[in-house]
């Protein structure tokens, strides 16, 4: 648990000293300008920078990004067991997922 940690505070770090770099290179791409590169390294460092301050993970959880594999699969509307790749499924009359199995139990 504690090397978790370690690392998600170095990666905290290293995209915090990301965004500051790439906020450096737009004001000076700003002032000798280069408009187009100005712009594109702002935005870098507007996206680096809250990723790393983010104390929510709100953007991740945006993504999915960082699932895990029990958050990441599909479950049956039914039963609620996930449903497996090769698993036949579709949806019920309500547009939910569920089992193939589950459907016909239901008709």
């Amino acid at each position: 648990m504690e090397q978790s940690k370690s690392v998600s505070e170095r990666s905290r770090l290293v995209r915090t000293i990301l965004a500051a770099g790439l906020a450096v290179a737009a004001i000076r791409s700003l002032q000798r300008g280069k408009r187009l590169s100005g712009a594109l390294a702002g935005v870098g460092a507007l996206a680096l920078g809250y990723g790393a301050t983010a104390e929510s993970g709100e953007l991740s959880e945006t993504l999915g990004i960082g699932e895990t594999g029990e958050e990441a699969q599909l479950r049956c509307a039914v039963c609620g067991q996930p449903i497996r790749p090769g698993e036949r499924r579709g949806p019920n009359e309500n547009n939910e997922i569920v089992h193939e199995t589950c459907m016909e139990a239901a008709k």
